[in-house]
């Protein structure tokens, strides 16, 4: 658990970066922090891993404050992935993804052990990528190394600062799908920055809201969609919010909530599987790729389908009040 209570960091002896932030982050939890430049969500980062030191109050890690403990040591045991990857240009792929293991004595088989496993976790054949080097990369493949040499000593903690914001949107989208993949397997204590609020509402269990340097809302992705705290939140998340809280759900989650109806078995119909994100059930509709979504359950039994008007009420079941009015029929 990572444990922040009153903290604030001031630069010059005035300027608050951030400004008496209280919350915490539970065991295996992913949690985004996200807002505007200059709101003190990279700053926050950084004091964790005490690359930036807290003017007040207190880190809590794992129940010992991060002052009383050594840098260096602490370093080697959380994992930490940037923006633009940070690989050593005159290493190895190898060599990048064990220096955390090779620094703390692991001997030649764990690592080369370690290293295949990670290679295949993120989907780079480890032979094929062993002895290359980071300019023989492409951004997204240097991006992924980045991902495992931070999960390298498999440390409980793991903080990430834009690691995809320099990527375009395919490989982006591409890599986040993997990096949920990999942490359904890991489980890993995550704190990730993010100005991005799709990526946020797609990839964090929870998400903090930052502005001037304060949390305006710290919650599920869910509630900070549909039920806005203030002005500033509800501008940030957009006007578009319930149709970004499609991405949350599940056909599943929709069947449960207002069911299904009959398929007309003479209709042109497209089978889809119920664990489908309804922010793609939304597209298939609006772009009329069938007359008919027929649902399928993994053992691929047919449950039924459904319409623009089921989303329609599924959506006004989730956001109430909140739903302006929710209108997605297509034109």
């Amino acid at each position: 658990m990572i444990q922040f209570n009153d903290v604030s960091k001031v630069y010059n002896g005035s300027v608050k970066a951030v400004d008496n932030v209280s919350f915490n982050v539970e065991d295996g939890e992913f949690v985004i922090l996200v807002g505007p430049s200059g709101c003190g969500k990279t700053t926050l980062l950084r004091m964790v891993n005490q690359l930036e030191e807290i003017t007040e109050g207190e880190i809590i890690l794992n129940n010992q404050s991060v002052k009383e403990l050594n840098k260096i040591e602490m370093r080697r045991k959380i994992g930490y992935v940037i923006q633009s990857n940070g690989l050593f240009p005159n290493m190895t792929i190898e060599k990048n993804v064990m220096i955390v293991p090779d620094l703390l004595g692991w001997d030649r088989k764990k690592r080369q052990d370690r290293f295949n496993h990670l290679m295949e976790l993120i989907g780079l054949h480890p032979d094929e990528f062993r002895k290359r080097y980071p300019h023989e990369l492409s951004g997204g493949q240097q991006q992924r190394i980045g991902v495992a040499r931070a999960l390298a000593a498999d440390p409980p903690v793991m903080l990430m600062d834009e690691p995809f914001g320099a990527l375009d949107p395919i490989i982006r989208n591409r890599l986040q799908e993997e990096f949920l993949q990999i942490q359904k397997e890991v489980k890993k204590t995550i704190l990730f920055v993010s100005h991005d609020i799709d990526e946020a509402v797609k990839m964090g269990d929870k998400i903090a809201l930052l502005r001037d340097g304060e949390i305006m809302q710290y919650n599920r992705p869910e509630e900070i969609l549909n039920h806005p705290k203030n002005e500033f939140v509800s501008k940030f998340v957009g006007q578009d919010r319930v149709l970004k809280s499609t991405s949350l759900y599940s056909v599943k989650d929709l069947d449960n909530e207002v069911g299904l109806s009959p398929y007309d078995k003479s209709a042109h119909i497209k089978a889809v599987q119920e664990d489908t994100s309804l922010r793609i059930i939304l597209s298939m509709l609006l772009n009329q790729e069938a007359d008919q979504l027929v649902i399928e359950d993994g053992n691929g039994n047919r449950k039924g389908s459904l319409t623009l008007e089921h989303v329609e009420k599924f959506l006004q079941a989730k956001v109430g009040e909140n739903a302006d009015g929710v209108a997605l029929q297509h034109e």
